[in-house]
């Protein structure tokens, strides 16, 4: 059974203000969004999920629902809808997969790398092989930013143990998890999406190539893809003041051009 994820407030925002919901990565946390909701427009509410695959899960919330079916349990709870969604990785797959399923998940949203399998790329051995090297990589990655201030303490030799700690804890649960959702982003019904998306890319993310972006962008009727080359995979972090103020951008246009009810 599915229970509503916990909802964290990161910015109580003004009255009247936008509902703004945030949606983690895999082995990741809402905590993580502390810098971008700083960053975002003070007017509005800004609230993060905390998603069951948050970083050191066990992977059994799989048997209890899609990725898309946890998150609309999230949106469910909160005290209205959400006006905007914000969400980075395999939390904007996890969007993506609501959206093509015909849920509205907010009348704008902004999907920060998504993973993208463009529905004629064949998957090979070669690709596969790719995606575990890259998957590995943003581990390491997000360990490293999860540590913060402390990482200037730590010694190579530490770091790498502790990485490899959390690959052999994520185990292949973990990659086959976010493999599953590459491959299947293929087959997805964008065309059917109806919902002003922004699409945050990065020319140093090896999980999103700006040919498989393109074809994301190209395929969702109200889209705006934006590839930026110095952007990596947790470039809302990394850049958030950057990231807060194309999606204010979005989000005010997408308000212009969208009647509300």
């Amino acid at each position: 059974m599915i229970t509503a994820p916990t909802v964290h407030e990161l910015t109580p925002g003004a009255p009247g203000g936008d509902l703004v919901v945030l949606a983690h990565g895999l082995e990741d946390s809402w905590e993580s969004w502390r810098p971008l909701a700083r960053a975002f427009d003070p007017r509005w509410h800004v609230v993060a999920l905390d998603l069951p695959w948050r970083a050191g899960n066990d992977y059994r919330w799989r048997r209890q629902g899609s990725p898309a079916q946890w998150l609309a349990a999230g949106l469910a709870g909160l005290p209205r809808p959400a006006d905007t969604v914000v969400a980075h990785s395999f939390g904007a797959n996890a969007t993506l997969e609501l959206l093509a399923g015909g849920q509205p998940a907010a009348r704008a949203t902004v999907l920060i790398c998504p993973l993208y399998c463009p529905p004629e790329q064949p998957i090979t051995w070669q690709v596969f092989d790719r995606a575990r090297r890259t998957f590995d990589r943003h581990v390491r990655d997000g360990l490293r930013l999860r540590v913060g201030a402390r990482l200037r303490k730590l010694d190579a030799a530490l770091l790498d143990a502790m990485f490899a700690k959390a690959i052999d804890r994520i185990g292949p649960a973990g990659f086959l998890t976010v493999f599953d959702q590459f491959v299947s982003s293929g087959g997805l019904a964008l065309t059917t999406v109806d919902i002003p998306t922004l699409i945050l890319a990065g020319g140093a993310d090896p999980t999103l190539s700006p040919a498989a972006a393109a074809t994301l962008g190209r395929d969702m009727p109200r889209a705006t893809l934006l590839v930026h080359e110095h952007y990596d995979h947790f470039c809302h972090v990394r850049h958030a003041d950057e990231v807060a103020e194309q999606a204010a951008r979005f989000v005010g246009e997408a308000n212009r051009v969208t009647v509300r009810p």
